[in-house]
């Protein structure tokens, strides 16, 4: 009894320290920042301000990706899922499979809009569904339109 109570203990004592590892090394990898060139003094400058972004790239990504979700319909009942359940993580995911960089979205606030009223619509609804995505500036937003 004493044997399996010490590696119960070793086991839990093992996985909280794998836990906070893993928020360890998540914490530095998330809070990194950009390396900047450094002044001729040695110095790092931090007076640029932070680049904007092209809004005309951004909305050729995007309108591209509306056409290759547009075109498959598995992609397209997954966007449709996603814009109902405001699901941000799955429609970075979607849009990062369908063109867009993982640089373009850094940042960008996520807007769904439902336009089909949140019904089924009848059989084979996802195929009657049109897919807007379109880029906005400052601050940077993606809103993904869904549409009867």
């Amino acid at each position: 009894m004493k044997i399996a109570s010490r590696k119960i203990v070793v086991t839990l004592a093992l996985l909280a320290v794998m836990a906070a590892v893993g928020g360890i090394v998540r914490a530095q990898v998330s809070t990194k920042p950009p390396s900047e060139p450094a002044a001729s003094s040695g110095r790092v400058m931090n007076s640029a301000p932070p680049a904007t972004p092209n809004v005309a790239q951004l909305q050729a990504t995007a309108d591209k990706a509306s056409a290759r979700i547009q075109a498959s319909p598995s992609e397209k009942s997954a966007l449709v899922e996603v814009v109902r359940t405001k699901n941000v993580d799955r429609a970075s995911a979607l849009l990062l499979q369908n063109g867009f960089t993982s640089k373009q979205l850094e940042g960008a606030k996520f807007e769904f809009v439902d336009k089909t009223g949140g019904g089924s619509g009848g059989g084979g609804a996802a195929s009657k569904v049109k897919v807007t995505i379109t880029a906005k500036c400052c601050p940077l937003s993606i809103i993904i339109t869904i549409s009867w």
